[in-house]
């Protein structure tokens, strides 16, 4: 009965603040920061209760800020929130914005342009009105809070990757890794041309690679919470998660240059592939060096400010130096995070030379330093993501028809992965361990609609399957590994 209640009261607070988030702080107000902080706030609080409640029915904490995201989003429009119907199409509303601003169409023409007559329409007296500039000006720097909580999710991604784990599982995990994510690339492929005839070849192309993720995240948990992290299994599955995000990082980093070019011919394509493992190769075998350089001149400091600057400085370093020579940021920061590891901070340890030892190990650890960022900022990416995740669209047959093929070929193209283990594993296992796309199928989703490719049909399609293939991985991997 209690439960039921807290349940009541916390739907009844999400009907509550779409309409009480902004219309309250304008006339009480005149600190331009102060309705941002409210975002923020409003945003920080959803993200705690989707999260309350997903761990609730264990399931994990991004499905919860994802589903609380899509609640408030389609709650909020249906009830008249301006802010919530900016934001629902907020990268497109800046695309007109700027295109406006270039002097060659108005703002109606452009938003037209844009998102049709209909939601011009709509739009047009929202953005016009005394609360318009406002409204923009917040979504904006809460779009940019959440970009950061991206790199830093990603950042966190690569440090609990460990690439010592890959090498002990080098071939089994190499074999799932590729076809795990190819498999799933070319089945997305082909569901596109059936069921997607009139998409442009650059959105399958960014379905496909949504496709091919793995959230090392999502199956991690499940591994620790059965206690089989270090078993053979548990190795293969988590290197060869690894290694899939790796490969999807290369492939959104070689589509994003081939879509810009506008082209699919060979020179293209050859050059965007040799442009990632450049920037990759310069990133694993300088970096370090770079790391072991600064960390040897700044040994007066203590070390967790030594471990907080390093950490954040190669963060943003790299993440800069990605987007610069044409990849993406995010692709930095994952980089960052795979490279950077306690074992250069072991000159902390006076005589020591193995961290492994336990009178080496440090008091603190990278990760320590740069989680509350990515545990504050990270939500804020998950909540406005699922905002813009539009349940009207699924009225539409074709739509439904398409999430629910691309959800199939999702788990059956991860399953078909467990046939790259060697024999005497259990490969379904192995296959299920592989089946959750989790938060980075989402950034990739996210990415396409940003960029104009995804058109909010498309996003909402790929946001379902990621949900779903979420949900049904972990229970499945659960009882492969109990019924062995």
């Amino acid at each position: 009965m209690k439960q039921s209640k807290k349940v009541i009261i916390l739907f009844t607070a999400l009907i509550m603040l779409p309409l009480l988030s902004w219309s309250t702080v304008n006339a009480a107000h005149v600190d331009p920061v102060v309705p941002i902080l409210l975002a923020l706030t409003i945003i920080t609080i959803l993200a705690l209760i989707g999260r309350s409640i997903a761990q609730n029915y264990n399931q994990p904490s991004v499905l919860g800020e994802l589903a609380i995201g899509i609640l408030i989003g389609n709650i909020g429009y249906w009830m008249g929130s301006d802010l919530i119907t900016v934001l629902r199409d907020s990268s497109s509303v800046f695309s007109a914005i700027n295109l406006s601003l270039e002097g060659e169409i108005s703002l109606q023409q452009a938003l037209t342009l844009n998102l049709g007559e209909s939601l011009s329409n709509k739009l047009m007296p929202i953005l016009s009105s005394p609360q318009g500039s406002e409204i923009t000006t917040v979504i904006k720097v809460v779009d940019n809070f959440s970009r950061l909580g991206l790199l830093f999710l990603l950042f966190a991604v690569g440090l609990d990757s460990s690439t010592d784990m890959i090498r002990k599982s080098a071939g089994s995990a190499l074999r799932v890794a590729f076809i795990g994510a190819f498999v799933p690339f070319l089945l997305a492929l082909v569901v596109m041309e059936i069921f997607a005839t009139n998409s442009h070849w650059s959105s399958n192309l960014i379905v496909a690679i949504a496709l091919s993720a793995t959230s090392i995240g999502i199956t991690a948990r499940v591994f620790q919470e059965l206690n089989q992290t270090h078993t053979e299994v548990g190795r293969i599955v988590l290197s060869a998660a690894v290694i899939d995000d790796i490969l999807g990082l290369i492939l959104l980093a070689i589509g994003v240059d081939i879509i810009f070019r506008d082209s699919l011919d060979m020179a293209n394509i050859s050059y965007a592939i040799i442009q990632a493992l450049l920037f990759l190769s310069a990133v694993f075998f300088l970096a370090p060096k770079i790391i072991y350089f600064v960390i040897r001149h700044i040994h007066h400091f203590k070390l967790w400010e030594a471990e907080l600057f390093v950490s954040f400085l190669l963060l943003t370093t790299l993440s800069w130096l990605a987007d610069f020579f044409g990849l993406s940021a995010i692709v930095g920061a994952f980089s960052a995070g795979l490279i950077l590891s306690n074992h250069e901070f072991i000159y902390w340890k006076k005589g020591c030379d193995d961290l492994n030892k336990k009178e080496c190990r440090l008091e603190s650890e990278v990760k320590e330093q740069i989680r509350p960022f990515e545990a504050i900022l990270a939500p804020i990416f998950f909540v406005l993501m699922g905002t813009q995740v539009k349940l009207e669209i699924f009225l539409q047959p074709e739509i439904l028809i398409l999430a629910t093929a691309l959800t199939v070929v999702a788990v059956a193209g991860k399953l078909i992965s467990g046939l790259g283990a060697k024999k005497g594993l259990p490969r379904l296992a192995i296959g299920a361990g592989m089946v959750p796309r989790g938060e980075v199928a989402l950034i990739l989703a996210t990415m396409g609609k940003e960029m104009g490719i995804l058109d909010s049909s498309l996003f909402s399609a790929v946001v379902i399957m990621a949900i779903a293939t979420s949900i049904i991985g972990p229970p499945l991997l659960k009882w492969q590994l109990s019924s062995r």
